[in-house]
């Protein structure tokens, strides 16, 4: 790594659903990146809680907790990643409650009603389908910020991920520009972090969620919190892209980022 403090706070171990690789698998593997500090934060989907992911947050906790290695290099951080909060803020406090965190990221995989933007199908939609279906993102994302309980809100721009990535459909985000400020402004006035999320450097949209446009205008807005994570899966994806990362942050203007311990920010150099 090129950065003294690199840091990846946005992965999943096999505790989560479609995660490949074990607690221990993932931290050895932050070791010989020579990360900085790698926080785990495996999936808990709010609104499936109690019928599929009240045990994994449990075994989640449970093994992060196990004693690590001695005479490890890289700082590690127990953390997790509550998607849709807002669908159930009952199950989200339920995952929380009992366990100090360090690090709590608030996610929105899918709208009430629709399933996974992963899964849904673009190609036979009216023509203004998709402008709705992310008037109806940002006003979820209002509503995880309005929530509150969390540290930084992941991948912003993730239904573009698939409707552009994966599908080719242009979306002309001008549209959603003042959504998109609102968005921006209520976690400024929160304290909330904005996630850079690296993944779709490795993926078909081949950039990151959010990209830099989005970024300087966070920043314009005055923002300046903002977490990094790859989103990986595996082993294999640890740490992919947070150095690019770190370089976009530096072209947005930024100067540091945030690591977080205990729910609380260290923000870090970026040099």
């Amino acid at each position: 790594m090129k950065y003294h403090f690199a840091c990846d706070c946005h992965n999943h171990s096999n505790c989560s659903p479609d995660g490949n690789d074990s607690v221990l698998e993932m931290r050895s593997r932050a070791e010989e990146l020579g990360l900085w500090a790698h926080t785990l934060t495996d999936h808990c989907e709010c609104q499936k809680f109690s019928s599929r992911y009240r045990s994994r947050v449990e075994q989640a906790w449970e093994t992060m907790a196990l004693e690590l290695p001695q005479g490890a290099k890289c700082r590690y951080y127990r953390g997790i990643e509550l998607g849709q909060p807002n669908q159930d803020p009952q199950a989200a406090h339920e995952a929380l409650e009992g366990r100090e965190y360090d690090f709590v990221i608030g996610s929105i995989h899918n709208i009430r009603g629709y399933e996974d933007f992963f899964f849904l199908d673009y190609s036979t939609v009216a023509p203004d389908f998709i402008d709705q279906l992310l008037t109806t993102y940002w006003e979820e994302e209002q509503e995880i910020i309005e929530w509150g309980r969390f540290d930084s809100l992941g991948h912003l721009t993730y239904p573009l991920r698939y409707i552009e990535g994966e599908h080719g459909i242009p979306v002309d985000l001008k549209k959603h520009q003042e959504a998109i400020d609102q968005v921006f402004t209520a976690l400024i006035q929160k304290g909330k972090a904005l996630e850079v999320n690296t993944s779709g450097l490795r993926q078909k949209i081949g950039r990151t969620l959010p990209d830099l446009p989005l970024l300087r205008r966070y920043r314009e807005l005055g923002g300046q919190l903002v977490t990094l994570g790859s989103d990986a899966h595996s082993v294999t994806d640890l740490g992919k892209g947070i150095e690019e990362g770190m370089d976009l942050l530096r072209e947005a203007g930024f100067r540091y980022f945030a690591l977080y311990e205990r729910r609380k920010p260290i923000l870090l150099p970026l040099d």
